[in-house]
């Protein structure tokens, strides 16, 4: 004897239940874990290069100002005799390394290049890393650098 075929029925979107099976408990959790780490990752790489922009605008700031100081350190005697304006090299580098001190930034290197009539300050600073030290060489910290260049004008 043949047994009858049963109908089986497929529930459809309306009556399908609610609860999640058994494999998607706890799936959500993994996934806003995931995506509050890459967040984190996220904040403190951009926290690392706001400081690094932050010392390299102080820095640029001071090389603009160490400029403008050791362009008006100007040969006096040499104006007086032609009218020429140009720089004396030991007394703009004096004021120049002065304008930097003045400020009381911490910079690790300071080199002014005295030429007759432009003068150049660059100036180098470090910053540490916290969460990019993970992707750089910890080891050293980033370096900064500015460079400004002034020139002495006459005024009429």
């Amino acid at each position: 004897m043949i047994a009858p075929i049963r109908e089986r029925r497929v529930a459809g979107p309306a009556q399908r239940s609610l609860a999640p099976s058994v494999r998607d408990r706890g799936s959500v959790t993994i996934w806003i874990l995931g995506l509050s780490m890459l967040l984190l990752t996220f904040g403190g790489l951009a926290l690392d290069y706001w400081r690094a922009l932050a010392l390299q605008r102080e820095l640029a700031a001071v090389a603009d100002s160490a400029a403008i100081a050791g362009a008006s350190g100007i040969d006096e005697v040499f104006y007086r005799d032609t009218g020429e304006v140009i720089l004396e090299p030991d007394r703009s580098r004096g004021l120049a390394e002065a304008a930097v001190v003045w400020q009381g930034v911490d910079v690790t290197s300071l080199e002014v290049d005295v030429q007759p009539t432009a003068l150049t300050v660059t100036i180098e600073g470090e910053v540490e890393l916290g969460l990019l030290g993970v992707f750089v060489d910890q080891s050293e910290p980033l370096t900064v650098r500015a460079r400004a260049t002034a020139s002495p004008v006459l005024v009429p």
